[in-house]
C-alpha cells in the first residue's frame, strides 16, 4: 500500500519537476513590452541583485508595473509624480497615494507570485502549485536531486495552500536573497507549531514578500534569524504587532505596512457596533526605534488606532519617503516629523488634519521636504506653506481652497509642480506666482474660475504646461486672447514627472533673465478638449466656442507684445498725488468695516433694545383703569381665575396641546390660560395679555428658539418680568423645550435663567419625561395651595 502511494506521488512530482526547469516567465507568458525591454537591458551591477531581483546575469522581464526602485543602493527612488491627473483619484477602489503599491518595488515577481528573472539555477519558482504543508517538503526534496538548492537566489512559494511558515524547508536555501511567500494563509502561530513560528537562519536574505497572507499578527521573534533590507507586509489583517518585532532588522531600508484590513470580527465587534469606525492597527509607542536604517515607510490605507499615532514619533532620522495617506490621522503635530529628513511625504485623505494646520505645522521639515501630497483633506488655507522653502512638488487636489494669495507662495522659489485641481478657486486680481521662478506646471482643472484676469495671464506666462479644463469661464476677450495664443501648443501627453537629483532654479522659459514681455507661445495645455474649454454666456445661459466669437477681433500679436508690469516692492511708497486719497479711503473703509462688524456681533442686542423701548412706550399709553378687564386680579387676597398663564409661540402649539394641556388639566385639575382659548373676544390683544396675566396665579414661559423669534412672545416675557416686579409676585416658571445658544439669548431671558430655577423638557427618555411632569405638578400644586 505504501509503495502504491509513493508511486502515485512520484507520478505527480515528475511533471512538476519538468515544469520547474522550464523558464518561469514562459509558464504564464509575458507582455510584449517586457520582452522588448529585455532585448536592450540596462547595465546594472550584479551586486545589486538582492535589491532589484534583476542585475547582470539576473536580468528580469518585469512584472508589468513601473519600477520605482533606485538603480543602486543609496540612490534616489524613481517615483513618478504626475500633477497632470485628469481622472478619478482612486485606484481599484482605494485612494491613490504617492508611493504607489508594492508591485512597483517587486519587479522580480508578478502579481500572482511568478518569478520574472531569467531562468537558471539561481531561480526556483514553486508558486501557484496548490502545495500544502505536507506536499512542499516532498517536492523540495525531489527538486534537490536536480537543482543545487545552495545556488538558489530567487525563490517564490507564493499563492499555494500553506498554513504554516515553511521554516524547515527554507533552511535548505541558505543563499536565497529574494523570497516570496505571498498569497498563503498563515493564520495562526501556536506553541504546538513552534518550529514554524519564525524564519530560519538565512543570513543572505534581503527581500521578503509576505503580502496577502491573512496575517493578524506575527510572533515577536519571527525575524530573529534574518537581516532584511526590504519587507512587504501589505494587504494582511494585522491589528497589532509585538513591540520587539523589528529589533533584529537594524539594516531594514524599506517597510511596507500598507492596505491592512483592520476591521474587527467576532465578539469584539458584537460588543461595540461602532468598532469598525475606530478600529485600526495598534502599534507600540517605540515600534520604529530599532529601524535605524529605514529610508522608506508606507502606511497607505492602513487605519491606525487613535493611540497608535504616538508610534510615529519613533521613526528614525534617515527616513526620506513616507506615506501617511488615508490612515485616519487626526492632526498635524510636531512628533510626526521629528526625523527632520523626510523628502517625500503623503498625508492625503486625512480629513481631520486640516483643522489643526497653522503657520508652523511643517517647520521641522523646512530643510528637507521636496514633495508633498495633501489631497482630499478639506484644506482651506495655505499659510502653513511659508517654511517649506525646498518644496518642489505640491499636490493639493480635491480640497476646498477658494482664494489664492501671493504671500502663500512667497517663499516657494524652488516649486516646480503645483496641482490645485478640483478645488473651489476663483479668479485672482494680483500676480501670485512672482516668486516661483522654477515653476513649470500648474493644474487648475475643475475649479470655480469664471473670468481670466490680466494678472492671471501674466502668471500663466511663467509656466511651461498647465490645465484649465472643467471651469465655467465667462466669454470675454481675455479668454479669447488666452486660447488663440495657446491653442497651437496643446499636448495630449500628461507628462509624468520624476523629481531630478538637483532642483531646477531658472528664470521664466529657461532664461537667466526674467522677461518683461507677456508671452504664451511656450505654454502647453495638457488637457485640451473642446467641450471643456467652451465659455459661458451668462445672459443667454449658453456655452459657446470662444474662438468663434464675433465681438473680439484681436490682432495676433496684441497679447504677445504686451508689457509685463513690474511687481511693486514691499517698501515702495505710493505716489504723493494719491497719498491723501488713500488715507481718506482707508479711514472710510475702516469705519465701515468696524461699523459692520459691530452691527454683526451686537445686532441681536440692538434689536432687543429697540423692542424693549417699543414695549415700554406701548405700556406707557395705558393706565390701570383701562388696562384690566377684571380688576379683582390686583387684589392681594382675591381668587385667581386661572392657575397658570402660558406664553408660547405658534410653532410650539402642538407640544402645548398634546403634552402640557392633558397633563395639567386632565391629570391635576390645574386650570391653564391659553390665548387661543381664553382671550375674550372684542378686546385688544394687549389688554387680554395684561388682564389674563394678572388673573393668573403663575406665569409659565415655554421657551424655544421660535419663542425668541416671536414679537408677541418677547413682549409677554418682558411684560411678565415687569408685572412681577410691580405686583411683588414671584410665581414665574420657565420651561425650556431646547437648548438656547448664548448668542441668541436676550438680556431679559438671561436674567431670568440666572435668577429662576427652570425645568428642561427631556426629548428622549420616557422615564425622564415622567419625572418632568412630577416636578411640574408639585410646583404648581404647591403654588395653588
Amino acid at each position: 500500500m505504501e509503495t502504491t502511494e509513493s508511486t502515485r506521488n512520484l507520478a505527480v512530482l515528475l511533471p512538476v519537476l519538468l515544469l520547474l526547469l522550464l523558464p518561469s516567465a514562459y509558464r504564464k507568458g509575458r507582455s510584449v513590452w517586457a520582452a522588448a525591454a529585455a532585448l536592450e537591458p540596462t547595465p546594472i551591477d550584479t551586486t545589486d541583485c538582492d535589491l532589484l531581483g534583476c542585475g547582470g546575469s539576473y536580468d528580469c522581464y518585469g512584472n508589468g508595473w513601473v519600477n520605482y526602485l533606485p538603480v543602486r543602493t543609496g540612490d534616489r527612488y524613481n517615483i513618478p509624480l504626475s500633477p497632470f491627473h485628469v481622472g478619478a483619484s482612486t485606484q481599484q477602489g482605494q485612494p491613490e497615494c504617492l508611493l504607489g503599491t508594492a508591485k512597483n518595488y517587486l519587479p522580480w515577481v508578478t502579481v500572482d507570485g511568478r518569478l520574472t528573472v531569467r531562468p537558471g539555477p539561481h531561480a526556483l519558482d514553486l508558486s501557484n502549485l496548490r502545495l500544502n504543508d505536507v506536499a512542499l517538503p516532498t517536492l523540495v526534496q525531489g527538486v534537490r536531486a536536480l537543482v543545487p538548492l545552495e545556488g538558489v537566489l530567487h525563490l517564490s512559494m507564493a499563492w499555494n495552500d500553506l498554513t504554516l511558515v515553511p521554516a524547515p524547508t527554507l533552511k535548505r536555501f541558505q543563499n536565497v536573497r529574494l523570497l516570496s511567500l505571498a498569497g498563503n494563509s498563515f493564520t495562526e502561530f501556536s506553541n504546538e507549531t513552534a518550529a514554524y513560528n519564525r524564519l530560519p537562519l538565512l543570513t543572505k536574505l534581503r527581500v521578503l514578500d509576505m503580502r496577502n497572507c491573512s496575517l493578524s499578527t506575527l510572533p515577536d521573534a519571527f525575524f530573529k534569524n534574518v537581516n532584511l533590507q526590504y519587507l512587504f507586509l501589505a494587504h494582511n489583517r494585522i491589528t497589532t504587532l509585538p513591540a520587539e518585532i523589528f529589533y533584529p532588522l537594524r539594516s531594514l531600508l524599506h517597510l511596507d505596512l500598507s492596505n491592512m484590513d483592520t476591521r474587527r470580527t467576532g465578539e469584539e465587534r458584537i460588543e461595540n457596533p461602532f468598532m469598525k469606525l475606530i478600529a485600526g492597527l495598534d502599534l507600540h509607542q517605540d515600534m520604529f526605534y530599532p529601524l535605524v536604517s529605514l529610508v522608506f515607510l508606507d502606511l497607505s490605507n492602513t487605519r491606525l488606532e487613535y493611540q497608535a499615532f504616538i508610534a510615529l514619533r519613533s521613526v528614525q532620522r534617515r527616513v526620506k519617503y513616507v506615506s501617511y495617506c488615508n490612515i485616519g490621522l487626526p492632526a498635524i503635530v510636531d512628533y510626526l516629523f521629528l526625523s527632520k529628513s523626510i523628502e517625500m511625504l503623503d498625508i492625503s485623505y486625512n480629513v481631520g488634519v486640516a483643522q489643526s494646520l497653522h503657520s508652523a505645522s511643517f517647520t521641522l521639515l523646512a530643510g528637507s521636504l521636496e514633495v508633498l501630497y495633501f489631497k482630499d483633506s478639506m484644506v482651506q488655507q495655505l499659510n502653513w506653506l511659508a517654511p517649506l522653502q525646498k518644496l518642489r512638488v505640491l499636490n493639493l487636489r480635491g480640497n476646498i481652497l477658494r482664494m489664492l494669495h501671493r504671500k502663500s507662495f512667497a517663499n516657494l522659489s524652488n516649486l516646480e509642480q503645483l496641482d490645485l485641481s478640483y478645488n473651489y478657486i476663483s479668479a485672482w486680481n494680483q500676480q501670485i506666482l512672482t516668486a516661483t521662478d522654477a515653476l513649470q506646471s500648474v493644474n487648475l482643472r475643475n475649479n470655480s474660475i469664471v473670468i481670466l484676469t490680466t494678472d492671471m495671464l501674466y502668471d500663466f506666462s511663467r509656466l511651461s504646461a498647465m490645465g484649465l479644463g472643467g471651469n465655467t469661464i465667462q466669454c470675454s476677450c481675455n479668454y479669447v486672447k488666452f486660447l488663440r495664443n495657446i491653442m497651437h501648443n496643446r499636448t495630449d501627453v500628461a507628462g509624468a514627472y520624476t523629481i531630478s537629483a538637483e532642483p531646477l532654479i531658472v528664470g521664466k522659459r529657461g532664461s537667466s533673465q526674467v522677461s518683461s514681455k507677456l508671452s504664451l507661445q511656450h505654454v502647453q495645455l495638457f488637457d485640451y478638449d473642446e467641450s471643456e474649454y467652451l465659455c459661458m454666456n451668462f445672459t443667454s445661459n449658453q456655452k459657446l466656442d470662444p474662438l468663434e466669437l464675433e465681438d473680439c477681433k484681436i490682432p495676433e500679436d496684441e497679447l504677445i507684445n504686451s508689457e509685463l508690469p513690474g511687481v511693486q516692492e514691499n517698501g515702495a511708497e505710493p505716489s504723493k498725488n494719491y497719498t491723501l486719497v488713500y488715507i481718506l479711503v482707508s479711514v472710510a473703509v475702516s469705519f465701515l468695516i468696524l461699523t459692520g462688524v459691530g452691527l454683526f456681533y451686537y445686532w441681536f442686542h440692538i434689536k432687543y433694545f429697540f423692542k424693549i423701548m417699543k414695549n415700554s412706550a406701548v405700556l406707557s399709553f395705558f393706565n390701570d383703569d383701562k388696562l384690566y378687564l377684571d380688576k379683582s386680579g390686583l387684589l392681594k387676597e382675591a381668587d385667581f381665575h386661572y392657575d397658570v398663564f402660558v406664553s408660547y409661540s405658534n410653532e410650539d402649539r402642538n407640544w402645548v396641546l398634546d403634552y402640557l394641556l392633558p397633563n395639567m388639566e386632565g391629570v391635576s385639575q390645574i386650570n391653564l390660560c391659553l390665548h387661543e382659548r381664553d382671550f375674550e373676544v372684542g378686546y385688544g390683544i394687549l389688554e387680554n395679555i395684561i388682564s389674563c396675566m394678572d388673573r393668573s396665579r403663575c406665569l409659565m414661559l415655554i421657551v424655544s428658539e421660535s419663542f425668541l423669534l416671536s414679537h408677541w412672545c418677547q413682549f409677554e416675557m418682558h411684560l411678565a418680568q415687569h408685572r412681577l416686579l410691580e405686583t411683588r409676585r414671584d410665581e414665574l416658571i420657565l420651561v425650556l423645550l431646547e437648548d438656547i445658544p448664548k448668542r441668541k439669548c436676550p438680556k431679559t431671558l438671561s436674567y431670568l435663567l440666572k435668577t429662576k430655577t427652570y425645568i428642561k423638557w427631556p426629548t428622549k427618555s420616557v422615564n425622564e419625561q415622567a419625572l418632568f411632569w412630577k416636578r411640574l405638578h408639585k410646583t404648581l400644586l404647591t403654588s395653588k395651595a
